[in-house]
């Protein structure tokens, strides 16, 4: 009886070993996958705001409208009772009564000169959808957006640094990451549009590197990679390199067509991807007529494609 109750303990002492194990190991997992999620929403807000930058060097919306809001202000006299026709007979009265009606008439006439001048003021908001068009829309540079969309990535760095290493990424590659972003400060603040394409360029190259360790998602990777590309090109355009830019288009459109045969992906996504790849083949095109402007055209049309699958 004794040696039953031995063997009984011993029992209840593995499976509680086990469940507790059990436990623990499901929690670990979970916590895991946590904070995997979180590196990969912050690669996605990295690309994201970068993706912003790039577009604003040419005041480009990935929409092809705006909204703007005016305001609208209204001034309207305040509405005495009966004022207006007291104050014409109070007039006439005082003008006849004289000095009987004890009235100083220069003090009456400025306060009701004050009180019939009141005036209210309503303000409201207007708002009105611009077509915001490559053709039609000005390419200025709005720097003080940029600056402060800069200014919010900063605000996020000391924890997605944190998180990066914790998802086993190379330590020289975030922090050359983070030198470069400090590269790119430097050449806004200047407001110089070449430096910074080029600084834009050169950190959007550690966001595929970061994914390729951390995310597992094929056609995601892979249109970082071919947007870098499409990017290395957009940044050559003020300066006429076609020959260039022809390189860094074929290279994404090599990049970009292992998605045409990959059985991973989602076939719901193919006839996305299959457009994508038509549009990345016009902004080959497009080079061969050197024209600004149909470039930024299919490169807007390209990025809007792609960035939704």
């Amino acid at each position: 009886m004794k040696k039953f109750k031995i063997i009984s303990y011993i029992i209840l002492i593995i499976v509680l070993v086990v469940l507790a194990l059990t436990v623990y190991t499901s929690a670990t997992q979970n916590n895991e996958e946590d904070e995997k999620q979180k590196v990969v929403s912050e690669i996605r807000y990295l690309d994201t705001k970068l993706v912003d930058l790039f577009n604003n060097m040419n005041n480009i919306e990935t929409r092809n409208y705006q909204i703007y809001t005016t305001k609208i202000e209204e001034s309207r006299a305040a509405e005495n009772s009966g004022s207006g026709n007291s104050s014409s007979e109070g007039g006439n009265n005082s003008s006849d009564s004289g000095s009987d009606s004890g009235s100083n008439s220069d003090g009456s006439s400025t306060q009701d000169s004050s009180s019939n001048n009141t005036q209210t003021e309503n303000t409201g908001e207007n708002y009105e959808m611009i077509a915001s068009g490559i053709l039609t829309s000005n390419r200025d540079i709005d720097w003080t957006s940029c600056k402060n969309e800069l200014e919010l990535i900063y605000t996020s760095m000391s924890t997605i640094t944190l998180d990066l290493y914790s998802s086993n990424i190379g330590q020289e590659d975030i922090l050359n990451f983070n030198q470069q972003l400090d590269n790119l400060t430097a050449s806004i603040e200047e407001e110089n549009k070449q430096l910074t394409l080029e600084n834009l360029v050169n950190l959007y190259t550690y966001i595929p590197k970061f994914a390729q360790t951390a995310i597992d998602d094929t056609l995601y990777k892979t249109i970082l990679e071919t947007k870098l590309n499409v990017f290395s090109a957009y940044a050559k355009l003020d300066n006429g390199d076609w020959e260039g830019m022809n390189t860094n288009i074929t290279d994404a459109i090599t990049v970009y067509s292992s998605l045409l045969t990959n059985a991973e992906i989602d076939s719901n996504k193919q006839s996305g991807i299959n457009k994508g790849y038509v549009m990345l083949n016009e902004l080959k095109n497009a080079i061969n007529i050197q024209n600004n402007s149909v470039f930024l055209i299919k490169y807007k049309n390209l990025l809007e494609e792609i960035n939704n699958l």
